[in-house]
């Protein structure tokens, strides 16, 4: 049963000798081994251990390319066997790595343990960080985006990275705080997901449009995935505490890379073929006609390929019931209502505010303990929206309130709440988000505080 998968890029510069040291290390420095004086150093090839334990090593290498990795096999106390595969494949330009993780049990059992993260995954990162998937780095720690890097947090929402790692995207609430930790997170998710964090609360509310309201805010959590196929998301109020959402999240991303299909270069089959394959031409260059070793090596071969056809049998079995393994999760699986809308927000939170209002209004006349009141109670709980709504109306009622003519730091004020101004003989018309079905006209010249409030009161009431 596979419990555990990852790929993710090194830096290029690491040499195939390098990582096959680094699997090396990891197996003979390991408090739990007992192979740590029968792996010699530089090993590239080779099976060393018994039946209980063991670890066995492959290289293979072409004019352009370069493959190794390790197969580590250890079976409990419980009899139940553990096979961690560490593959690494460097090209020209790259280097990619993947790690697997498989239990089994040849004996009944009522269930098996998921295992830990492989510590291998930690110790390549902190040895051989540097790589890039797509356009974003692969590392152990946050990518903090700056006020300047709209753009690349546009790319991210909507997956225009070239990534094949997932993202966690942490926003920022109203005390311009994270309600995580993102430099543990990134510890923890280290070459399973990228960290991305929101420098500011307007950061969010200024790559609205761009992303089509795909963005999340207030303080919420998203993972976003790279095919762009939408995005699991984690609202700040539902959670005890920040250690228990970062476990939500550390568990999803694992389980969903579950059904995440390998680059068919990161695969042990895929190696021992490559071995195989380059054994037989050398057999065949040689002249050689021992018929034994052909044998050998076509058998090898033949194995090989066995793998790989149940990997990706397997595969198609996650596939077919990870919905039913999904729907009958009680963990994160919560009850929801989906509903249909040809429009846009033209702020954010904007049409979830509206149904909340509505809701609250709705739950306010019913009957007290009823099923209706409880129902409509329930669904303001659930869905507690930290929106742009209220921070905007008390800007614009401050300063509408001293508005007297449209001097340039009025201008520039009005124009960052997300109007457009146009000139109209003695007026000027509004545009919010430059949506001409709700045009406001304000006068050029303002007469009092009154005449301000006035105008607030109309623009809240027609927009807002």
């Amino acid at each position: 049963m596979l419990t555990f998968k990852t790929q993710f890029p090194i830096s290029s510069s690491t040499s195939i000798s390098e990582f096959m040291d680094c699997c090396r290390i990891w197996i003979v420095k390991s408090p739990h081994t007992k192979l740590a004086n029968e792996v010699p150093d530089g090993i590239r090839e080779g099976r060393f251990g018994d039946d209980h334990e063991a670890v066995s090593f492959g290289f293979f290498e072409s004019e352009a390319t370069c493959s190794g990795g390790v197969r580590y096999e250890k079976t409990d106390n419980d009899d139940v066997r553990w096979v961690t595969d560490v593959i690494g494949y460097k090209a020209k330009e790259s280097f990619w790595v993947s790690i697997q993780l498989n239990v089994d049990s040849e004996l009944p059992v009522e269930r098996l343990e998921q295992g830990k993260r492989p510590y291998i995954a930690k110790l390549l990162m902190e040895k051989f960080s540097g790589g890039h998937d797509g356009e974003l780095p692969v590392t152990d720690k946050p990518i903090l985006l700056s006020d300047t890097d709209t753009e690349l947090a546009e790319k991210i929402i909507c997956a225009g990275t070239g990534s094949a790692m997932p993202v966690v995207y942490v926003s920022r609430d109203q005390k311009e705080e994270t309600i995580i930790d993102p430099s543990l997170l990134a510890k923890w998710l280290s070459g399973m997901a990228h960290i991305v964090v929101e420098p500011s609360r307007k950061f969010s509310s200024q790559i609205m449009r761009q992303v089509y309201g795909e963005n999340i805010y207030g303080g919420a959590v998203a993972i976003y995935w790279p095919d762009g196929i939408g995005k699991w998301t984690y609202l700040p109020n539902r959670w005890n505490s920040p250690g228990a959402l970062q476990s939500a999240i550390t568990k999803k991303i694992r389980l969903s890379l579950l059904y995440q299909r390998l680059r068919r270069e990161c695969t042990w089959s895929y190696l021992q073929e490559m071995i195989s394959r380059q054994k037989l031409d050398a057999l065949r260059a040689s002249g050689s006609s021992n018929i034994d070793e052909y044998i050998e090596h076509f058998d090898k071969e033949i194995s090989a390929k066995d793998e790989e056809i149940q990997r990706l049998e397997a595969e198609l079995v996650r596939a077919r019931y990870s919905r039913r393994e999904t729907r009958s999760s009680n963990g994160e699986k919560e009850h929801s209502i989906h509903l249909e809308t040809s429009e846009s927000d033209l702020y954010q939170g904007e049409q979830l505010g509206l149904i909340i209002d509505s809701l609250k209004k709705a739950a306010e006349s019913s009957e007290p303990h009823s099923r209706r009141r409880n129902i409509f109670d329930a669904l303001v709980a659930s869905n507690d929206n930290p929106g742009d709504r209220d921070e905007i109306l008390d800007r614009l009622k401050e300063l509408l309130r001293q508005y007297t003519a449209m001097t340039a730091s009025v201008r520039v004020e009005i124009e960052s709440l997300g109007f457009t101004i146009y000139e109209e003989g003695k007026h000027y018309k509004l545009l919010f988000q430059d949506d001409a079905r709700y045009p406001f006209i304000l006068p050029k010249t303002g007469s009092d505080w009154r005449g301000g409030l006035n105008a607030f009161s109309d623009l809240k009431k027609k927009i807002f």
